[in-house]
Order: structure tokens, then C-alpha cells, then sequence
């Protein structure tokens, strides 16, 4: 009776004594643990990278303006390229010219910068992919044949379209029409500012007669309203 007490007192004295010590620290994972970063300590964020699960960092566009830069930069090359031949046909200067056919050299290098880059706030390497290495012919790109037939669509609207809505005074459409400084043209629930408000053309002047300050010297309103 003696040794069974003495074994259960030792057993009860051993389990007490097993749950009073700590917990072994664990081994984190691999991968899950601290990260040594270069030039940081132990634990700092990564420096390069998304954490898991974090949507991709996007890219910021460059401005208008530096767009503006960058373009006027490739007008200088192409123009000084093409000293001289100006005002020659452009389909005579430049190959491949398959849709303007009907403008002059510099024309057609103006077009494109206005009519075409600045409308969507692009630069003249989005249509030529090759174009840093000078070869403006190539069809590479199907923005180059989208911007085609966006061309062949506005001629069909300006020659044929419109002159049947407006015989006498007929207005043109242009890229800037639908694009208004955009890659893609805005949805039709975008309403531009009203005229003469921040952000849209100026408002018109009254019609001739009528906006005058009523003259000085009577009440009510001046003789004709």
C-alpha cells in the first residue's frame, strides 16, 4: 500500500510539473516568416512586390503635357526628315499611306499629332510600335489599322452624312468629337460641363438686340418687350 501511495504522489507531482512549463516555441513555416530585407532589419516589408492576394499595382499614365513633349520631339525628327518634300503628296513621301492620300507631307504629320494623338492621349509609339527605330510603315500594330478604318468611318460621316442633314454650312466631326482627350470614347452618360462653366467652351454671345442693359433714367422694362 506504501509503494502504490508513493507512485501515485509521484505521478501527480510530475503532471503538475509538465503543465507548469512553457510551450516550446514552434519553427515558423517556410515563407511565413520574418522576411531580412536588404538594408533593412529583421521583419521589414519587402521592398519590391505585391503581398498575396493584393490586386497589381497600376501603372500611372504619363500627363498630357509630357505626352505633348514626347510627340513634338518625333514631329522634329520626322520633319527634318522630310525637308524639302513638305508639300509633296504624302502617299510620295511616306509608305504605306493607304487612307490620306489626298494630304501633303506636312499635313499628314500634323494630322497625326492633333487630329489623332491628342484627341486620345496617345503618343506616336502607341499606332507605330516601331517607331524609335524610325520604321513609321510598319503594320505591326492593330491600333494602326483601327485608327484606318476610325479615319475611313469620318471621311463616310463628313463626305456623305452630314451634307444631307446640313446642305449649306455642314460641320465635320473630328476624333476629338467622341474620344475628348480619351483612349476610349467616354459612355453616354458623360455630359461635358455647360458652356462658359469650368471645363467647356466659352458661352456664346447673346443674339444681336437682345442682352442690351436696359437704358438709364425709366423704370420698367425698355420700349419694344
Amino acid at each position: 500500500m506504501a509503494v502504490r501511495r508513493f507512485v501515485v504522489v509521484a505521478g501527480a507531482l510530475l503532471g503538475a510539473l509538465s503543465c507548469s512549463r512553457a510551450p516550446a516555441t514552434s519553427s515558423p513555416a517556410p515563407g511565413t516568416g520574418p522576411t531580412a530585407t536588404p538594408g533593412g532589419g529583421r521583419g521589414a516589408p519587402p521592398t519590391t512586390g505585391n503581398a498575396p492576394g493584393a490586386p497589381a499595382a497600376r501603372r500611372v499614365p504619363p500627363s498630357r503635357d509630357s505626352l505633348a513633349k514626347l510627340r513634338a520631339a518625333y514631329v522634329a525628327t520626322v520633319m527634318q526628315s522630310i525637308a524639302g518634300h513638305e508639300n509633296e503628296p504624302a502617299d510620295k513621301v511616306f509608305k504605306n499611306v493607304q487612307v490620306l492620300k489626298s494630304l501633303t507631307a506636312a499635313q499628314l504629320v500634323q494630322k497625326m499629332n492633333k487630329d489623332y494623338a491628342e484627341a486620345l492621349s496617345w503618343n506616336c509609339t502607341n499606332c507605330h510600335r516601331l517607331a524609335p527605330q524610325g520604321n513609321f510603315a510598319s503594320d505591326t500594330s492593330t491600333d494602326k489599322k483601327r485608327a484606318r478604318f476610325m479615319q475611313t468611318m469620318q471621311n463616310e460621316i463628313n463626305q456623305n452624312q452630314l451634307p444631307k442633314l446640313y446642305p449649306k454650312d455642314t460641320p465635320a466631326v473630328t476624333c476629338a468629337t467622341c474620344h475628348r482627350g480619351y483612349n476610349e470614347p467616354p459612355p453616354g452618360d458623360y455630359l461635358a460641363p455647360e458652356r462658359g462653366k469650368p471645363g467647356a467652351p466659352p458661352a456664346p454671345p447673346p443674339p444681336a438686340g437682345r442682352g442690351a442693359t436696359p437704358p438709364a433714367g425709366r423704370g420698367g422694362p425698355p420700349p419694344g418687350f
